[in-house]
This record gives structure tokens, C-alpha cells and sequence, in this order.
């Protein structure tokens, strides 16, 4: 059982369920709030997102569903973990909760242990930055990368906010340049082992990176992929040209 009093959000309509997380949350020594409807949480998520450890997102909620809370709280605290709670096991759901910003997704019905799990995993990774040195800065494409405060910055200083599982993604590929990580190698570098999770959910958060680093995202230079392989951030001139030549 963890000490820890991390502040945990849970949004999630459907009473018993709900019960049985705060309970369960509340026993592995988190603070839990429980909200039952979007707009409730999403005032509270506004005012105290800077102590919030984690939010538990149920996607289909009255009021305001969890796919607009996702979107509007990506806009202002890029740092707090979500994990996004959905009977929808189909692609095209997951593809667009991670596309608005989940950290995670976990289909309905879940095992208690490994909803638990994957929710220390997502505190744990958020965590990560805090012992970056204080604004080291690491060329990303054409951009640098700072660690420390999660962000992308240009040579004019204007900035981009990313979530931890991106910021994680791009370390690994700035710290392994030139390396090729297969989908399996980045699922548990970033996400843990996640066996859960499917290859599909390297390439959406690959293909975010690239729109943020790449200067044409559609003919990316630095953030290559091997064909049925995986993916490496290239500086190497000879291994661009054989990426780019197989692709």
C-alpha cells in the first residue's frame, strides 16, 4: 500500500463503479475527489489542476462528456496524467482520446490490479522531469527540448507545452539517437509494458511528436520509421538516406 497522499481525480457517472475506485483508491493512500458529472469536474480540474497527481476519466459522462474535458484540460495542464476509462474498445475511440491528450486507456470491464498499476505508472512517469537538470535544453528537430518544464521552445522563444508521455517519448528518442526502438521497445520504455496497449498507440503519439518537431510532418527528416519495424530520431546522414529509401 503506498504512503503517499497524491491528490486523485475520479470522474465517473455510474454509482457503484465509483464506489468501488474511491474505495479502492482511497486504500492504496491516494486523496480521492469524486465527480459524477463533466462540469463539476472540470471547474475543480480549472482551479486545483497544479495539485491534482492523476485524473481517472470516464469518456462517457452527463453534462460534458470525458472527451471535451480531455481537450479543454490539455489547453491549460499538460502535466497531469489521465487515464481515460471507456466501454469503447474500438480503435478509432482510443486513437481519439489519445489524440486530445490520455495518457492511458483503459477498457471497460478492467481488472482492479491493473487499473491500479497502470495508475502508479502514470504518477510515477509524471514524476520523471522533476530531476532534469534546471533548463537543460536539447535540440529537437529544429526546435530545443526542456525537460524540466515539459515544453518545446523555437529560436524566438515561443513555446509548446507537452503531456508527460510525450515528453517521455521524445527523451527516449533524444537520448538513443540513431537507434531504431521496435513499437514493443517503446511500449515498455514509456508505457511500462503495457501489454495491454497496442502498437497503434506508439504510432499516434510518433506522429504528435511530428507535428510539433518535423518542419513538414508529412515528409518528417529527424523522426524516421523503419517499415513494419519501429521508429529512431536520425542525426546520422547514411542512416536518413537508408530509412528514407525503404519507406
Amino acid at each position: 500500500m503506498s504512503n503517499s497522499k497524491e491528490l486523485l481525480v475520479l470522474v465517473e457517472d455510474e454509482e457503484n463503479l465509483g464506489e468501488g475506485l474511491v474505495f479502492n483508491f482511497e486504500a492504496e493512500g491516494y486523496d480521492v475527489r469524486w465527480f459524477r458529472d463533466g462540469i463539476s469536474a472540470m471547474d475543480f480540474i480549472t482551479q486545483k489542476h497544479a495539485t491534482i497527481a492523476a485524473i481517472v476519466l470516464d469518456l462517457m459522462l452527463p453534462g460534458i462528456d470525458g472527451f471535451e474535458i480531455l481537450q479543454k484540460t490539455r489547453q491549460f495542464a499538460e502535466r497531469v496524467p489521465i487515464a481515460a476509462l471507456s466501454a469503447k474498445s474500438l480503435d478509432s475511440d482510443k486513437i481519439s482520446a489519445f489524440e486530445l491528450g490520455a495518457d492511458d486507456y483503459v477498457t471497460k470491464p478492467f481488472s482492479l490490479p491493473e487499473l491500479l498499476m497502470r495508475l502508479r505508472v502514470l504518477i510515477k512517469k509524471s514524476m520523471w522531469y522533476k530531476n532534469k537538470p534546471v533548463q537543460e535544453r536539447i535540440a529537437a528537430g529544429q526546435l530545443f527540448f526542456i525537460p524540466e518544464r515539459l515544453i518545446l521552445e523555437n529560436t524566438n522563444g515561443q513555446t509548446t507545452r507537452l503531456s508527460p508521455t510525450e515528453g517521455l517519448l521524445l527523451q527516449t528518442f533524444l537520448d538513443n539517437e540513431n537507434k531504431i526502438f521496435t513499437r514493443a521497445d517503446l511500449l515498455e520504455k514509456v508505457w511500462n509494458q503495457q501489454k495491454t496497449l497496442q502498437t497503434r498507440t506508439v504510432d499516434v503519439f510518433v506522429g504528435k511528436l511530428r507535428k510539433l518537431i518535423e518542419p513538414n510532418p508529412a515528409k518528417p527528416t529527424y523522426l524516421l520509421s523503419q517499415r513494419s519495424i519501429g521508429y529512431a530520431y536520425v542525426t546520422d546522414e547514411k542512416l536518413r538516406h537508408e530509412l528514407e529509401k525503404g519507406s
